[in-house]
């Protein structure tokens, strides 16, 4: 399922792979902890989240 807040934006390759533990992760420049309790709280999953409710969430 594609997150809602990236409908008009081009994937980059690899988005949808599995993660290596074994080497840091990418920041991905958004508070996730602060934004997956917005979501919670609003009764949203975070793929149901708009580019602008994300938006709220970046560092």
């Amino acid at each position: 399922m594609k997150p809602k807040f990236l409908e008009d934006v081009e994937i980059p390759v690899g988005y949808y792979e599995k993660p290596n533990p074994h080497v840091n992760a990418p920041s991905c420049h958004v508070n996730l902890l602060e934004m997956s309790r917005y979501a919670k709280r609003n009764g949203k999953k975070l793929v149901e989240l708009t580019r602008e409710e994300v938006k709220m969430f970046s560092i």
